[in-house]
């Protein structure tokens, strides 16, 4: 988060306990799906076991999913020839 002050990035951390229940989740990823200010979401993983990862990940919009974890990411990316993915996943396979 300093880094991005200090470089003048506009950033939001979002921190949640660890018994956050998948609806209020669900809900701040909305937030930030809706926020015109907001570029890119990273969820924080692993999730807790009470929370359906895929379906938190599937809930981040494909031109805000800084992981590249949407299936249309994933998918650009392994096709040859195809769309660019929006994203490539930063951490190796």
């Amino acid at each position: 988060k300093k880094s991005a002050e200090e470089v003048g990035f506009h950033s939001v951390d979002v921190t949640l306990p660890e018994e956050v229940t998948e609806d209020v989740l669900m809900a701040e990823v909305a937030k930030l799906n809706e926020d015109p200010a907001v570029h890119a979401i990273l969820v924080q993983l692993p999730l807790p076991s009470h929370i359906n990862e895929a379906k938190v990940l599937a809930s981040i919009k494909v031109e805000k999913d800084v992981d590249g974890f949407s299936s249309v990411n994933i998918g650009n990316l392994c096709l040859k020839g195809g769309s660019p993915p929006l994203a490539i996943p930063c951490t190796p396979a």
